[in-house]
C-alpha cells in the first residue's frame, strides 16, 4: 500500500515499510527499509539521519537552501555524481554541453496501475506502482524511479528510466536500476560465486572495513561466476530470527552489485546493468529503462527472507501459466550415451527409466546435422537420420506409446565454424573486423542483437517443435561472449542489445507454445536469474550432478529461488565430474528437494538399488507438490558435518527433512532433528523412509558372523548380497508440533564401530535419510 502526503512517500506490505521523502533543495532521502512501522501524521524526522555542521571538506549541495547539507553524509534514495557525492552512484551521464554534471531534482510523483517495460520481463500482479520524477531542468533530462509493490510477498522492484528531452545526443555511461542508503549495523554480505560445476558458492564478508565491495559478471551473462543474488543480514540475525535484507535483478546479461561501507558508517547498495563497455546513445526523445531490481526484507532471519524469494518469485516471475504447475520426471539421456546414441539404444533407455517412474524422456545433443561431436553441427536444425532413420516424429510418436512425453535439447545460441549455418552467414557471428575470433567449446556466439538473427532463431526452433509432439525444450547455451562486435549502433551498446535480441525470442517463442515446458541452461548454472525465469519456469543448475557437491550448490540457490526452478537429477556413481562414490539414496534424496529427474543407465544399477529407486520414487510423486511448492527451510545443523533441508505444505501438515551426512565420525554426537513451522498444537508422526543396506557395505566385518573368513570382494559375498540385506534403524515418533519447533528430538545413534540392530543409524561417508512428518488424523 502507497501512502503519500507533503513528498514523503511510505511503501507498506504485508511485514515491511519502505519510507523516502524530498526536501527543500530537491534531493531524495531514504528514511527507512525495514519491520512495518505506523508513522504518525508521516513524521520520519526520528528515523532520517540529521545533517548538522559541515565537515572541513564537505562540499554543500545548495548552499542558499541548507548550509549544511552534503551528498556525502547522509542516506539518500538516489544520487548522482559530480554535485558532493563521493561515493560511488547509480548513474553517469554525458552529453556536449554539461559534460559529466548533472544535477536532477524531484519534480512530481504518480501513482498508477503497474506498467510492463518495453524488451524486458517484468514481474506480473503487482498491487501498485509509484513513479518519482527527477528532472534536470537545464539539461531538459528526466529520471523515473519506479517502485513496484508485492504485499503477500514483502518484495520491492525498483528500476529507473532515463528520458532524453534535450536536443543534445545523451550518453549513458552507468545506469543501475537502484541505490539504497542505510546505516551500517555491522552487516554480513553474502554473495554466491564460482565456476562452471562448481556454482552458487557462499561467500561471506563482514562490512567493517571502509571501501567497496562489488561482485560482477561481464561475459555477456548473469554467470556462474557472480550470481546476482547478494544477501545482508545484521551480526545478531540467524537462520530463523533478525534482521536480513535480500536483493536480486531480473536479467540476463552482465550485471553489477555494488556494496560501499563509507567513512561515515553509510552503507550504500547499488546493482544493475554492468558498466563495463558500456556507452548507450540517447537522441531527442529515446528513453532507456533498467531492469527491475528485487529488494526484500525480514525480521525472521535467512530463512524468512528466503521464502520471501521463494514466494515472489513463484508468483510473480515464473509465468503465469506454469506457477504452482507440478513438473515432470525427466529421464534425459545425456550422461547415459553422450553423442554415442541411435534410436534403439534411446527407446531401450526410455523402457527402463518408464518402470522407475519417468514421465519425460528428453533428447539431449546430437540429434541434428553432423553433431557426433561438439565440433560440427549446431546452427543446423537438420536431423540426423542415421541415429533417427524415423526422425524426431517417429521418435516422439515411439516415446508417447511408452506412456511418456517427449522433449528436446537445443543449444540456439551458438554456431560450429563447421556448419551449414556459419558457411552461409558468417556475418551473423559475433566476431570483431579483421581479427580471428577466440572460441569456446569449439563456438562462436550468434550476434542476437540482429533481427535477422533473431528470426533465424525463432523460424529454426519453432519449425522443429511443430515438426512433432514436443512437450518440453532443454534450451541450452554453453558458452561466454568474446569479441564484441557492432552494427549500425555504438559498441557499447552490444551487450545490452543481445540480452534485448534474446528476450525477443525466448518471448515470441513461449507465446507460440505455451504449453511447452522450456527449461533453461548455460553449461549448467551460467545463466541462472530471474530474467531467464521470466519465461522458463525452470534452470538445469549444474552440470555437476554428484550429489555431495550438489548439496553446497543448491543451498546456494536456494537462498533466493524456489526449489520448483532448481533442476536436479539422478546420475551414476562414481560421478561424472569428481569419480565419487554416493550411495543411490543420497542422489534421490538430494534430488527429490528440487526438479528431480535421471541421467543414468538403470541397468548399470544393482538390484538393490533399483529397489530403492522404486520406493524413493513413490515417496516423491507421494509428496511432489510439497518437494517442489512448499516452503523450504536450511535447518540448524549444529554440525559442519552434516546439512539439513526441510519443505513444508501450505497447510502445514506434511513435512519432510532430509538429513545429509558429510564423513563417518567414531563417535558421532547425538542428532536431533528439528524442523520449522509446523502447528505447536497439532501432534505428528515422524517416520524414516525405511531402507535396507547392502552386506556389502560392511566389507570385512561379515566374519564376524560367518563360520568360515569370507572376501568380501568375492564371489560368494557378490552371491549373498544378492539375496541378502539388512534392514534400516526403526525409527518412528508420535510428538507434538512445539516440540519439533524448538528443541526437536534425538534420534537414533549413528554406527560406532561396536554393534549393530535395530536401533543404531548407519549413515557411512555422504550417506543421507528422508523422514517424513505428517499430522496425526487419528484422533
Amino acid at each position: 500500500m502507497l501512502k503519500t502526503t507533503e513528498n514523503v512517500f511510505v511503501l507498506n506490505t504485508k511485514s515491511l515499510s519502505y519510507v523516502f521523502h524530498a526536501d527543500e533543495t530537491g534531493l531524495l532521502f531514504h528514511d527507512y527499509f525495514g519491520k512495518k512501522v505506523d508513522l504518525v501524521d508521516f513524521d520520519v524526522k526520528s528515523l532520517t539521519v540529521k545533517p548538522s555542521v559541515q565537515k572541513g571538506t564537505s562540499t554543500i549541495y545548495d548552499e542558499a537552501k541548507n548550509k549544511e547539507l552534503s551528498m556525502d553524509m547522509v542516506p539518500l534514495e538516489f544520487s548522482f555524481p559530480h554535485k558532493g557525492d563521493y561515493k560511488s552512484t547509480p548513474i553517469l551521464l554525458k552529453n556536449e554541453k554539461f559534460g559529466y554534471v548533472f544535477d536532477f531534482k524531484f519534480d512530481r510523483f504518480e501513482q498508477r496501475e503497474p506498467k510492463p517495460l518495453e524488451g524486458l520481463p517484468t514481474p506480473h500482479s503487482a498491487n501498485e506502482e509509484l513513479v518519482i520524477i527527477l528532472k534536470d531542468e537545464k539539461a531538459n533530462v528526466e529520471l523515473e524511479l519506479h517502485y513496484l509493490v508485492f504485499e503477500e510477498c514483502d518484495v520491492i522492484c525498483r528500476n529507473v528510466v532515463i528520458v532524453n528531452k534535450s536536443e543534445l545526443e545523451l550518453s549513458v555511461l552507468k545506469a543501475l536500476s537502484y541505490q539504497l542508503d542505510m546505516v551500517n549495523r555491522e552487516f554480513e554480505l553474502t554473495t554466491l560465486t564460482g565456476g562452471w560445476a562448481s556454482e552458487m558458492n557462499q561467500q561471506k564478508q563482514t562490512l567493517i572495513v571502509e571501501g567497496k565491495y562489488s561482485v560482477e559478471s561481464r561475459t555477456g551473462n548473469s554467470s556462474c561466476r557472480a550470481n546476482p543474488f547478494f544477501m545482508l543480514k545484521e551480526k545478531a540475525a540467524s537462520l530463523d530470527h533478525g534482521d536480513v535484507y535480500s536483493f536480486n535483478l531480473i536479467y540476463s546479461g552482465n550485471h553489477l552489485e555494488e556494496i560501499e561501507l563509507s567513512h561515515y558508517g553509510l552503507v550504500r547498495v547499488e546493482a544493475g546493468i554492468n558498466p563495463f563497455c558500456f556507452d548507450y546513445k540517447l537522441k531527442q526523445g529515446d528513453k532507456f529503462e533498467t531492469p527491475y531490481a528485487v529488494l526484500t526484507y525480514s525480521d525472521k532471519g535467512i530463512n524468512g527472507a528466503r521464502l520471501n524469494m521463494h514466494h515472489f518469485t513463484n508468483n510473480h516471475v515464473i509465468p503465469s501459466q506454469w506457477n504452482n504447475t507440478i513438473r515432470p520426471v525427466v529421464i534425459n539421456n545425456w550422461e547415459g550415451t553422450y553423442f554415442k546414441f541411435t534410436e534403439s539404444k534411446l527407446l531401450a533407455l526410455a523402457n527402463d527409466a518408464k518402470k522407475y517412474g519417468a514421465e519425460l524422456f528428453v533428447l539431449d545433443d546430437g540429434w541434428f546435422g553432423a553433431r557426433n561431436t561438439d565440433y560440427a553441427g549446431l546452427g543446423d536444425y537438420n536431423v540426423n537420420k542415421k541415429k533417427l532413420p524415423g526422425g524426431l516424429a517417429g521418435l516422439s510418436k515411439k516415446i508417447h506409446k511408452k506412456g511418456m512425453k517427449f522433449g528436446l535439447w537445443f543449444e540456439p545460441e551458438s554456431v560450429n565454424p563447421d556448419s551449414d549455418c556459419y558457411r552461409a552467414h558468417p556475418d551473423w557471428a559475433v566476431k570483431c573486423v579483421d581479427r580471428e575470433p577466440s572460441l569456446g567449446r569449439h563456438e562462436l556466439i550468434l550476434d542476437l542483437s540482429k533481427k535477422e538473427v533473431q528470426d533465424y532463431l525463432i523460424n529454426s526452433v519453432s519449425g522443429i517443435l511443430n515438426s512433432a509432439q514436443i512437450e518440453f525444450v532443454k534450451w541450452d547455451m554453453n558458452r561466454n561472449i568474446s569479441d564484441i562486435t557492432f552494427n549500425d549502433y555504438e559498441p557499447g551498446e552490444f551487450f545490452h542489445r543481445y540480452i534485448l535480441g534474446l528476450y525477443r525470442v525466448l518471448g515470441e517463442l513461449t507465446k507460440m507454445f505455451p504449453n511447452i515446458l522450456f527449461e533453461g541452461c548455460a553449461s549448467g548454472g551460467n545463466r541462472f536469474d530471474l530474467g531467464i525465469l521470466s519465461y522458463f519456469p525452470q534452470i538445469w543448475a549444474s552440470d555437476d550432478t554428484d550429489a555431495h557437491e550438489r548439496i553446497t550448490i543448491q543451498s546456494g540457490y536456494y537462498l533466493g529461488y524456489p526449489q520448483s526452478a532448481v533442476s536436479a537429477h539422478v546420475s551414476c556413481s562414481p560421478s561424472h565430474q569428481l569419480l565419487r562414490h554416493t550411495p543411490i539414496e543420497t542422489r534421490f534424496n538430494v534430488a527429490m528437494f528440487g526438479v528431480l529427474g535421471y541421467e543414468l543407465l538403470f541397468k548399470e544399477t544393482d538390484k538393490l538399488e533399483r529397489k530403492k529407486i522404486k520406493q524413493l520414487i513413490e515417496v516423491y510423486k507421494a509428496n511432489r507438490e510439497v518437494f517442489q511448492f512448499g516452503d523450504l527451510y536450511e535447518l540448524d545443523a549444529y554440525s559442519n558435518n552434516f546439512h539439513k533441508w526441510q519443505v513444508l505444505s501450505k497447510d502445514k501438515k506434511t513435512s519432510l527433512i532430509g538429513h545429509f551426512n558429510v564423513l563417518q565420525l567414531t563417535h558421532a554426537p547425538e542428532t536431533i532433528l528439528n524442523a520449522n513451522g509446523l502447528l505447536d498444537e497439532q501432534k505428528y508422526t515422524v517416520g524414516v523412509v525405511a531402507l535396507e543396506h547392502n552386506i556389502k557395505e560392511f566389507g570385512g566385518l561379515i566374519n564376524m558372523l560367518t563360520p568360515v573368513h569370507l572376501n568380501p570382494n568375492g564371489w560368494v559375498v557378490n552371491m549373498l548380497s544378492k539375496k541378502m540385506t539388512i534392514p534400516y534403524e526403526k525409527e518412528n515418533y508420535l510428538v507434538y508440533g512445539s516440540v519439533l519447533n524448538n528443541k526437536g528430538i534425538i534420534l537414533n545413534p549413528e554406527w560406532s564401530s561396536s554393534g549393530l540392530n535395530e536401533g543404531v543409524r548407519v549413515l557411512e561417508d555422504f550417506g543421507s535419510r528422508l523422514y517424513v512428518v505428517k499430522a496425526d488424523e487419528t484422533n
